[in-house]
């Protein structure tokens, strides 16, 4: 399992590691739920599912749209180097930093903002490590995600991400609405509260992913990051004790200018 650091309020982890605690508890027992009705119940039994699961988690409604504003902010930054890659940020201030194994950095500075940068141990994707790790004993869905967990990392994220209510068929194939309506409950508890200010799909020159939440209402963003090369990277940016929010074009600042270190451009573990 991923390497896990609590450093602030406003951190759950990682995208897609902040719910997995809850996954367990909760995630387990409506999915196999789910699995049950259609084994056994109607599909009437997925449309209830799905329904109460939208408005538990309204934000589950919020399908991924294209990020409209590419503006970099060109102000004075400083250069980070973590874990195989290079990024700036667009501010020049101290700030402190915790490691966790060889995986997690937490950065705080002084100006007000957090940043997590994360590598992500498994890099098959968010399906592919809820199926392997043997801690959540949940290899079952397997059968339930089908193809999903062999496809790439980017695209688990971006079906998960796009499946909404209104995606799923309650009275369609019924493989296609368990699938569906297990992927609505784990983005429901998965995925972090800036969904519900939105989801947005980029893409920069040798890099796309997603970023979740909007900057003009949310303290906090968070992006999944994957490179051409297949190398996933999660960055969570956020900002304490009041000090604003960030900028659209700082952030894109950060992801633009994420880079491998040709040392390792070539190595997908990051433990190596």
């Amino acid at each position: 399992m991923r390497a896990l650091i609590r450093v602030t309020a406003w951190e759950r982890k990682s995208l897609w590691r902040r719910g997995l605690a809850a996954l367990v508890r909760v995630g387990i027992l409506v999915a196999f739920l789910v699995i049950l009705s259609e084994l056994l119940g109607p599909p009437i039994g997925i449309f209830i599912t799905t329904r109460m699961e939208a408005k538990r988690v309204p934000a589950v409604k919020i399908p991924t749209q294209a990020l409209s504003d590419y503006s970099v902010s060109d102000a004075p930054g400083t250069a980070l180097s973590y874990f195989g890659y290079e990024f700036e940020v667009p501010w020049k201030t101290s700030f402190t930093e915790k490691k966790a194994g060889k995986s997690l950095v937490h950065l705080k500075f002084q100006s007000g903002q957090d940043v997590l940068f994360i590598v992500p141990q498994n890099q098959g994707g968010l399906l592919t490590e809820i199926v392997q790790d043997q801690s959540l004993r949940m290899c079952d869905l397997e059968l339930v995600f089908g193809d999903l967990t062999n496809r790439s990392a980017y695209d688990q994220y971006e079906v998960l991400l796009n499946t909404t209510p209104q995606s799923i068929r309650a009275f369609g194939p019924r493989a296609d609405a368990v699938r569906g309506a297990t992927l609505l409950t784990i983005k429901a508890i998965a995925v972090g509260p800036g969904l519900e200010t939105g989801v947005f799909s980029f893409a920069f020159p040798g890099k796309h992913g997603f970023q979740i939440g909007d900057p003009q209402k949310a303290n906090r963003v968070d992006f999944e990051v994957f490179d051409y090369a297949g190398h996933h990277i999660e960055i969570l940016c956020g900002t304490t004790d009041g000090k604003g929010r960030f900028s659209q074009s700082e952030l894109n600042r950060i992801i633009s200018s994420l880079h491998a270190t040709p040392a390792s451009a070539h190595v997908a573990d990051p433990q190596n």
